[in-house]
């Protein structure tokens, strides 16, 4: 296994970044020192390296066009609060992507995510189902606690503090264990292990119902589709499309036999995706009315936008209700601090995520040796997706993951593949 390969001093880095996503969803006080320690250790280590790359120069800029937002803002103190959202993050970035910079290492990331998750399910099953709540001293010594029948009520949260974040959490779990089961399956017979990862898929999905989460159904369809396609599975392609309409059929609009459909369609599924399942929600807390809201910002400053942690006062202002975002990262964004920065960072993503496109395509073997490259790519895109109708960055894990996601696709270069 590829543990036995790297198990040299000269990849201490990489057992810290290992650690520290083992512990990270259970002891984020703990899991975040080993990542403050493991960033200056990358720091000190590759620190030209560092800071000779484009991308030290693009966070520089977009960090400069925060700050110009910030003295500008609505309230100055507000944004400069709200800076700590991204600005240590750039940090760490900049130093993990110097430590991963083949394919093998990869593997340093998704198995502590796929072990957790396996954790962090029934966990959730004892909450939503069983009732189970943890003790305030327990949220003071973790960081997390168990509420019965979870986040919003009847709906699974865990260790997290809602289903949307837990719903992430899961996705990403989901994404890996399916990519290291099919890259298991062209390397070895079956065998536990096998079993143990079809388990996780299991387990996962479970966890994703009880999340009723629709952002995350729609990542889990997106990523079966995206797996589908990368593998030329047409066969299992042609099942997932017909399904996708099948449900959708019976969802959305008054169609011809729609009836029949939702026979078909468990109802907790449909009426969840109509949105039929909560119809008396108040309009300040829809996410349309939201959207419109940051819209109405950006008209107003399109350029430098009210300051990051802005939006929550003024909407709290004009409607008299709070929120502590308007549910979609990037309108959030465009609002907070403007339109230059959005598309800045955008061109950031977009330039990594094309490079990992392109060193995925250059693996000159069949599919299933860049598939956990390939499972990254699906992950990202699921945050990014995730982000359209939510936002991932207050959860400080989730935005720890994220960014070491970004920085494993910046990293890897050259193929060695186990």
């Amino acid at each position: 296994m590829f543990l036995k390969k790297y198990n040299t001093s000269e990849n201490f880095e990489l057992k810290l970044l290992f650690i520290s996503l083992l512990i990270l969803p259970f002891q984020t006080f703990f899991g975040i020192l080993i990542l403050l320690f493991l960033t200056y250790k990358t720091w000190r280590n590759n620190y030209q390296i560092i800071i000779n790359n484009y991308l030290s120069y693009s966070l520089i800029a977009v960090t400069i066009l925060m700050m110009i937002s910030s003295i500008f803002a609505h309230n100055s103190g507000e944004a400069w609060l709200g800076m700590i959202h991204f600005l240590p993050f750039f940090i760490m970035f900049l130093g993990i992507r110097t430590i991963i910079t083949n394919y093998n290492q990869l593997f340093f990331i998704i198995l502590p995510i796929i072990f957790n998750s396996v954790i962090i399910v029934f966990l959730g099953i004892g909450e939503v189902k069983l009732g189970w709540q943890t003790p305030d001293l327990f949220f003071k010594l973790s960081g997390w606690r168990l509420i019965a029948y979870g986040i919003p009520e009847g709906r699974m949260s865990s260790v997290f503090p809602h289903a949307n974040p837990l719903t992430l959490y899961l996705t990403t779990a989901l994404i890996f264990t399916v990519a290291l089961l099919i890259h298991r399956h062209h390397k070895t017979k079956f065998n536990k292990i096998d079993l143990g990862l079809i388990f996780t898929v299991i387990i996962n999905l479970i966890g994703l119902i009880l999340t009723s989460s629709r952002n995350g159904w729609i990542i889990t369809f997106i990523s079966f589709i995206g797996f589908a396609i990368y593998l030329r599975w047409y066969l299992i392609l042609q099942f997932l499309t017909l399904g996708g309409v099948i449900i959708n059929w019976a969802s959305f609009g008054n169609l011809p036999a729609q009836n029949l459909f939702r026979k078909i369609v468990p109802s907790f599924i449909w009426l969840r995706l109509s949105d039929q399942m909560y119809t008396d929600r108040p309009l300040p807390t829809l996410r349309t009315t939201q959207w419109h809201f940051c819209l109405d910002l950006i008209t107003q400053r399109p350029f430098f936008g009210w300051g990051l942690r802005n939006f929550s006062i003024l909407y709290e202002e004009k409607t008299v209700t709070y929120l502590g975002h308007p549910h979609n990262l990037f309108l959030m964004i465009s609002a907070e601090t403007g339109l230059i920065n959005l598309l800045l960072m955008m061109f950031i993503i977009g330039k990594i995520s094309w490079q990992g496109i392109m060193t995925l395509i250059s693996f000159k073997s069949s599919q299933d040796q860049g598939i956990i490259l390939f499972s990254y790519l699906m992950v990202f895109l699921s945050f990014i997706v995730f982000n359209l109708f939510d936002v991932s960055i207050f959860d400080l894990r989730l935005n720890l993951l994220g960014w070491i996601i970004l920085a494993a696709i910046s990293g890897v270069r050259e193929k060695d593949v186990i």
